[in-house]
Formats: C-alpha cells, structure tokens, sequence
C-alpha cells in the first residue's frame, strides 16, 4: 500500500510539472508542423523594403540614437486603404552621407506602397523624430499626424493629403518646457478624456540629454540612469484647433506623487478604462522608474494609483498595450522591459485589484528578448486575442543570444499564452526592432503587422495569410457627438456559442506607435448574436443580424439616443 500512495504521489508531482512546463510555454504539446497562423514577410514586393534607420554609430553611440523608431497607421489620403509612417531620426556617423529622413508611405491598395513624403511635405521635420500617431483633432475626417521627437514635437494637419505644419498655431510648441534643454518627445496617444468631443493629445517625455555633452555619448551612457526625468504633458483640445497644456491642474505629470525624486522617464503610454466607468484612464510605461496608472476622476482631474493597484513596477518598460485578453470584461494592462525582465502582465480583476500573472499565463519566453513594441491583436480569429512582441538589443555590443528575435504568443482560450514563434516564423527574425503596429493592408479582415527594425534593417511588413475558416468582422466606426475617429468607444459581441467579447478604440501604444482606426474581431466558428457599441460621449447602440466576413462602417446618431447607422457593408477581398 505504501508503494503505490507513493507512486500516486510522484505521478501527481509529474503531472502538475508537465502541466507547469506547458502553461509557460517551455514545452507544447501543440505540433511544430501545425501552425496557429501564417505570415508572409512582404516587405520587399510592398516596397517598403527602400526606407531604412541609419546604422548606430557603434565607434561612439549616443542614448538618443537606439531609443527612436515608431510607426503610425492611418489613412491619411481617405481612399479606404490604411498607409504607414515611419519615425526615423538622421544618422549620428559624421561620416555618413546618406540623409535619412521620416517616410510616409501610401497604400495603393494592391499591396504596395509607395512612397509620399515629399508630396506630402513631411520631407523636413523638426529635430530628431521618435514617435508618431494619426489622429483626426478638428474633426473634418482627415487624419493628421503627430511627430514626437527630440527638440521637435510636431503637429501637421491634414489638408486633403498635404500636411501643414501647425505646431505653433496649435500652441503644442514644446520649446521651453523642459527646462533648459529640449523635450525628447517619445511617444504620443490621443483620447477624449473630458468628453467635450475632441481629442485630447498626451505628449510622452523621456528625459534631459545634451547632444553637446560628450559623456552622453559611449556604452555607459545607453542607459538612462544618468540623466533627469521630464514630465508628460496633456494638452486639452479647444474645439477651435488650438490646445491648452493641463498638465499640472489636471493632476497628469509622470512625476513621483511622494516627491522622492523618482519622476518617470516615460517611453509609451495608453489610454483605457480599468474600472468601467466609461471615462479613460491611461497608464504610462517608465524607463528604471515607477511606471504610473491615472485614473479619470470626471471632472477634468485624475489620481494616480499604480502602488495600490499593484502595477507601479519599476523596470525599464518599453512598449505598453491594453486589452481584455482573457474575455471577462476588464482591461488588463502589459508593458515590456529589457532582456531578463520578462513582459509585465497585469491581470484585471476589477475594482482597481490587478495581479502580475506573466509566469502563470506562459509568457516567461519572453525573458530571452528585449522587449519594445507590443500588440494585442487576433491573429488566428478566434475570439481570443494573441500577444506579439518586438524584441531588440540596445546596440548589436550588447546584444545576448536571441535577444532580437520577435515572439509569437497563441491565446489558447483558457487564459494562458503559449510560445508559437518556431511554427510561425518563417522570415527573418533576428534585428533589432522597436516600434510595431497593426493594420488592415488589403481590406480582408486579418491584422497584418508593420514592425519598425532600426541600425540599418530594412523595416518589415508581414502579412496575415490564415486560412482556417474562422470568421471575423471589421468594424470602422465614425463619430458625430463624439470624437470623429471615435476614439475611446468600447464594444462588445455577443457570439452565439456565448462567448462575449470586447475591445476598445486606441489611438497610441505599443512602442512609440499607433494602430489601425479599426476594431478587428475573430469570431472563430460562431456569428454575431449582438453587438453594443458605448460611444465616448455616452450613447449606447445595440446591434442585431449583422453578417460576419464584411467591414461594417458605422456612424454615430447625430442627437443623444438617436440610433447609430449603418453607413456601409462591404465584403472582404479575400
């Protein structure tokens, strides 16, 4: 008897092993030949394969160098096919003769693209460009284009494809804020966190460097322990095409709240709802400081929480997203940080309770790499949204083995991850990457990915060829009370196998990027029982019979309560 209680013990401890080593990804029973999705890297046939980052200068490299890299997604010349902007900052080699710039590139709608930034007149940015973010800020229904960067910053609207630079006109001018040196613009993101039905824009400062100083130049100076922290500011909209800075009486600045001299060097941030109260709340990701959680209090004010809510980790983030990646109604928050560190997941479980589950959700793979760029995104339309990663060293002398190879995380359904990067990759895979974004190149449904690789790779476009019957819906929403790009909308489908899903409408994250304007849902086998749409300014619709397989364009009702309408139905171009 006491043989086998001990063998049943032992089996036990093997089982729950096995069980721990799957969960985390280490071992997969999920067959190498079988693969969850499929890419293809498309890169050179789009003709995105011309724009490059300069190479970092390795002899001496400079801290401001390998912290760019955004890119921005939007449909800046209104023919229905999303194009990309790259954020690319001018060589630091004083023997380069090449000029690298920023480069905009159009979608012609085929597959390619081709480049527009001259004709658009983003040929000459200001400073040494980072981030970028498409957004509509008048609501006239263009998009116009945000370029945050070192000692620039930099608003240009959307003049029916050209673009003007506005920045001063705006009062978005970051001369002077700063303190005695200039901004360095990181990122950007954009809500309408007072419900006035405009934008609002949150600019991300990184921290204080001085392109004069030598010591902040060389290998010790590729960290930013050194150097001071700058604040973030937000910049109400007007309504009038200019904007205020708000940041101090609205509570909103990345600094410590105990004034112990730990400010955040900001890199990301993303705007969300944590407690469902239908207002935005943002979560700001920190370079070796507290990253911070601020809470909307409603009246134009907001509170910061991350100590008590258990997500004022101090690493160095990155990339920053959010989503409700396990489908039980809250936002869940996730940054990622350096080699070693793992992806930081806070599981949402409400009333500003958060748990870090990434070891239990199978996501310590993601230690090996350094992390930037991050997306939640459905992959493979199941209804369960997958998790990707870009990953790259600091520079190529101290880069680790595999520390630049980008992860692929399949959403099993059970609220776990698992690593999928050996089935699905099938391109190179190994530079070093920051900024990643998804879009919808070819108007089918599939969230293709745009990642940003800097030192001298070519960017990369890899497209979404899954091909396993599931079905899925695009949904392009426009609003009339509220925000025309209707940022901040919240929606939820109803399946009719009762899986209930959501998603919220962002306009920045990731790292130093921006996405699609659309909202993409995997439905897997099932269709749409209902769909409710919560519009920033309050109106609430609800969806009946809508077909799956179609991007439905849908405009908010022109008066409170009015019924949103169907603008148009158009099926995928498969």
């Amino acid at each position: 008897m006491g043989k086998i209680r001990l063998i049943l013990i032992l089996t036990a401890i093997l089982i729950a092993a096995i069980f721990l080593l799957y969960q985390t990804g280490i071992i997969s029973v999920f067959p190498k030949s079988t693969e969850p999705f499929y890419f293809i890297d498309a890169t050179i046939t789009a003709g995105l394969h011309e724009h490059r980052h300069p190479e970092i200068f390795n002899e001496n490299p400079s801290y401001l160098e390998i912290m760019g890299g955004g890119v921005a997604v939007g449909d800046f010349d209104g023919d229905g096919f999303e194009d990309i902007f790259f954020a690319t900052m001018p060589s630091f080699d004083p023997q380069s003769t090449t000029d690298y710039v920023s480069a905009l590139f159009r979608n012609q709608g085929d597959g390619t693209f081709l480049n527009a930034t001259e004709e658009a007149g983003l040929d000459a940015l200001k400073g040494f460009p980072m981030g970028a973010l498409f957004f509509d800020y008048n609501n006239n229904g263009l998009q116009d284009l945000y370029v945050a960067g070192f000692d620039g910053g930099q608003l240009y609207e959307n003049r029916g494809g050209n673009f003007v630079d506005v920045t001063e006109k705006a009062g978005l001018s970051l001369d002077g804020l700063c303190g005695r040196l200039p901004c360095m613009a990181a990122a950007a993101s954009a809500t309408d966190y007072n419900k006035s039905g405009y934008l609002d824009l949150l600019v991300v400062n990184n921290v204080s460097w001085n392109p004069d100083d030598e010591t902040g130049y060389g290998l010790p100076a590729t960290l930013p322990f050194k150097y001071q922290a700058q604040p973030v500011f937000l910049f109400r909209n007007n309504g009038d095409g200019t904007f205020t800075n708000v940041s101090e009486e609205a509570g909103l600045t990345n600094k410590d709240v105990w004034r112990h001299g730990n400010d955040g060097k900001g890199l990301s941030a993303v705007w969300t709802d944590v407690n469902n109260d239908g207002w935005p709340d943002v979560y700001i990701a920190n370079d070796t400081t507290p990253n911070h959680l601020y809470i909307n209090n409603r009246d134009g004010t907001f509170r910061e929480i991350a100590v008590s809510a258990g997500v004022a980790e101090l690493k160095s983030s990155m990339g920053i997203d959010t989503a409700d990646f396990n489908n039980n109604g809250h936002f869940d928050l996730i940054t990622t940080n350096l080699e070693g560190d793992m992806v930081s997941l806070h599981r949402n479980y409400g009333n500003f309770r958060f748990d870090y589950v990434t070891p239990s959700t199978g996501l310590i793979p993601s230690g090996r790499g350094s992390g930037w760029g991050i997306l939640f995104v459905d992959l493979d339309m199941s209804g369960h949204l997958d998790l990707v990663v870009a990953n790259g060293a600091l520079l190529q002398a101290l880069q680790k083995e595999r520390e630049n190879e980008n992860i692929f995380f399949w959403n099993t359904g059970n609220g776990s991850f698992r690593n999928v990067s050996e089935a699905v990759v099938h391109f190179p895979n190994d530079v070093i990457s920051r900024g990643m974004a998804y879009l919808d190149v070819q108007n089918n449904g599939l969230p293709d990915l745009v990642i940003s690789n800097i030192d001298g790779s070519q960017m990369q476009l890899l497209l979404n060829k899954t091909r396993n019957g599931n079905n899925r819906i695009r949904l392009d929403l426009e609003g009339v009370i509220s925000n025309r790009d209707a940022i901040g909308s919240r929606v939820y489908i109803e399946r009719e196998d009762g899986l209930v899903q959501n998603q919220i409408l962002k306009a920045g994250n990731s790292y130093q990027s921006s996405s699609s304007k659309s909202l993409i849902f995997g439905l897997g086998q099932s269709v749409i029982k209902e769909l409710i749409i919560e519009w920033p300014s309050g109106n609430r619709d609800v969806l009946n019979d809508l077909p799956v397989n179609h991007i439905i364009q849908i405009r908010e009702g022109e008066s409170t309560g009015a019924p949103a309408e169907i603008v148009r139905i158009i099926p995928f171009e498969d």
